[in-house]
């Protein structure tokens, strides 16, 4: 009896020991082994709303399926960023200086987060005394120096485990903001930087695994050392990971449109760490979890609330669209490197603003693809429209560089190595260039106009533009040089509604920059093969022929050709939309210095000079063969012409005798040479 009530009393226990395990965490199921779960962001930038029009989950639909993904986890869930929290936010949040960003954030839980390039876009200071005091979670930011009030990285224990975070940001930050904002601040090799103090850190026994939050894209899992996860950001796009590599690595996107999750287990013993599984948790899912989180909700509405009176107000009206450049099949704002209507506007806008409001009159505006980060849509326009499409707070400034300086600017609009390929500059209304997309690095600029004329590579031009793009960013290293920045004071979203509610006629402008390849020198008598690319906007160019027409110094046409667009957008990246090739026929009478005119039907024109090369009769150029003897011999023909041609002056032309003259030449020139009449 009793054996039988001692196995009653022990089945009874398993079965509760049994129902009661399902219960525990999964992290606490084996005590040899821990489990942990890590979600990570990205480029977050504010993106607390939920925006159902452009697909933006929002903070209370992120919060909610990251915690799907933690629940089975417990305590042993780990949230973090990689930077960008803030920065080129929408409305709501950049009027009211991210604040409730920082907010939302420590509402969901964050613990740790890198910093980003756009944490510093108000400045160092700005980041040290007013957003880091506000966050409830570490800023990391390992590979700058004298940064205050962040952190290299950061220790959590998580069922006895020991997790180190190292944050790091890209190295380029001189480049991407203000300069005069990050003064005095070192910005050392991140990768480097985190390999170096992981492997401190295991080594010391302060950390069991190491995480790496890194704002910089494209790094290789090979380029690590002592690192167990890394998550990337910066580049906005979503990077899959692979869990059989070491480390493991993975990118979220951008905007709460997903988040990385990695699970692992670790040994407590061996600190053998294991990925179970790694993944980027899709828009899709992000969006269907509509769980509230009424403390989030309360934030988001107040700040909405807040900005809304502010932001209804209709600043100007304009009839057509200004749109970003995009890849082919993509949306809006996907190609930075393609010229876009709504860049060149912001150009203008910058060159018209600063002569309303200085006594300067700038030659140029400049406008960076990068700062326009929202579309401008026909009708009324909103301040809060006006503000979502430049929202970094820059002020327009303006300073005094060389024509070959801004030939340089031009040449760096290519980036060879970097994420982006190309970065298109807006230009305003005044420039326009040509360039062969074919040539090297440095030399691809093959003419620049300004106001009908050709740039003196000599003269001072005073270009207008935003104090970021002025000051270098975006590895513009050629509008450092010349003048100082002379700062007006002026917003540059101020400037732009200032813009928009003047007199100016509201309406894009033909392709400022056309690409240019020809097969082979202009020749007289010959048919000139000519590429022509970049002669399209990415989204409604209602450009449909383009012209070539070979002119003179005087702008009287010697020859003309048409063919139609080929609206293909061109490789993604780059900003080679809409090509067409054009057959010109080059008049037998041409020659010299001339100028192709490239127009389309959309109010693209720019101008190249060319030199046609040799033509009939009488000429300075060699003959067909261009040997050295046939040169020579013409130029003695022309000595005893023109030697004759002063004799008949003076009356004396019977003191030549003409067999005289006919053996003279004769060395020379041979037997078979017509001398003209």
């Amino acid at each position: 009896m009793r054996k039988n009530l001692r196995a009653t009393i022990a089945t009874a226990t398993i079965s509760a020991l049994s129902a009661s395990a399902l219960t525990v965490p999964v992290a606490s199921a084996d005590e040899q082994t821990a489990k942990i779960s890590i979600s990570n962001i990205t480029d977050f930038h504010g993106r607390f709303e939920h925006d159902e029009k452009n697909s933006i989950p929002g903070a209370e639909r992120l919060k909610c399926a990251i915690d799907q993904e933690a629940e089975p986890f417990g305590d042993a869930h780990i949230f973090t960023s990689s930077g960008d929290n803030i920065g080129a936010s929408p409305f709501s949040a950049m009027l009211l200086d991210d604040a409730p960003t920082i907010e939302v954030l420590n509402q969901m839980g964050l613990k740790v987060s890198a910093v980003g390039n756009h944490e510093f876009d108000k400045g160092a200071a700005d980041l040290s005394e007013r957003v880091i005091p506000d966050a409830a979670f570490p800023y990391l930011a390992a590979n700058a120096d004298s940064v205050n009030g962040t952190e290299p990285y950061h220790v959590e224990e998580v069922d006895g485990v020991k997790v180190a975070f190292i944050g790091t940001v890209t190295a380029d930050m001189p480049n991407l903001v203000s300069p005069d904002g990050i003064a005095g601040i070192t910005w050392n090799d991140p990768v480097a930087t985190t390999n170096t103090l992981a492997e401190d850190l295991k080594d010391k026994g302060e950390a069991d695994v190491v995480v790496a939050l890194v704002h910089a894209g494209g790094i290789a899992p090979d380029k690590f050392e002592a690192v167990d996860v890394a998550f990337l950001g910066h580049t906005h796009v979503v990077v899959n990971p692979d869990a059989s590599t070491t480390p493991v690595v993975a990118q979220a996107g951008q905007y709460s449109q997903g988040f990385a999750n990695v699970d692992l287990s670790i040994d407590r013993a061996t600190k053998q760490v294991t990925v179970d599984e790694a993944k980027v948790v899709d828009n899709a899912t992000v969006l269907a979890c509509d769980k509230a989180y009424p403390e989030i909700a309360t934030t988001v509405s107040t700040a909405a609330a807040e900005a809304e009176e502010q932001g209804k107000q209709v600043v100007a009206n304009t009839p057509v669209a200004f749109t970003r450049g995009r890849n082919e099949g993509a949306e809006s704002g996907t190609n930075r490197g393609v010229e876009s209507s709504l860049s060149n506007l912001l150009a203008e806008a910058a060159k018209w603003s600063v002569a309303a409001n200085s006594n300067v009159t700038p030659d140029i505006g400049i406008m960076n693809a990068g700062g326009v980060r929202d579309d401008l849509p026909a009708g009324d326009v909103t301040y809060k429209q006006a503000f979502s499409v430049q929202p970094f707070g820059n002020e327009n400034s303006y300073k005094s560089i060389k024509g070959k300086d801004f030939k340089d600017v031009l040449e760096q609009q290519w980036k060879p190595g970097q994420d982006r390929p190309r970065l298109a500059l807006g230009l305003s209304n005044n420039v326009s260039y040509t360039y062969n997309p074919d040539a090297e690095q440095g030399q691809r600029i093959t003419s620049i106009t300004i106001d009908g004329k050709p740039m003196d590579m000599e003269k001072d031009y005073v270009i207008a533009g935003s104090t970021f793009l002025l000051g270098g960013g975006d590895s513009f290293e050629a509008l450092t040089r010349g003048s100082e920045m002379s700062n007006i004071g002026l917003l540059d979203v101020d400037a732009f509604i200032q813009y928009l509610k003047s007199d100016e006629e509201l309406a894009p402008r033909g392709q400022s920059a056309v690409g240019v390849k020809l097969d082979q020198p202009l020749k007289p008598g010959t048919d000139a093969t000519i590429d022509l690319s970049s002669l399209i906007y990415t989204i409604d160019d209602p450009a449909k022929k383009v012209t070539v027409s070979l002119e003179n110094a005087g702008g009287d046409k010697l020859a003309e050709a048409s063919t139609d667009i080929d609206p293909d957008l061109g490789e993604q990246g780059y900003g080679e939309a809409g090509k067409a090739t054009v057959k010109l026929a080059v008049p037998t009478d041409a020659k010299g210095d001339l100028v192709l005119r490239i127009t389309t039907d959309a109010k693209t024109d720019v101008t190249m000079p060319v030199k046609v090369e040799g033509n009939n009769g009488d000429s300075d150029t060699d003959d067909n063969n261009g040997s050295a003897a046939s040169s020579a011999a013409k130029g003695v023909l022309r000595f005893f012409r023109a030697l004759a041609a002063i004799a008949a002056l003076i009356g004396a032309l019977n003191f030549f005798n003409p067999k005289l003259f006919e053996d003279t030449r004769k060395p020379f020139l041979g037997n078979d040479v017509v001398t003209g009449n």
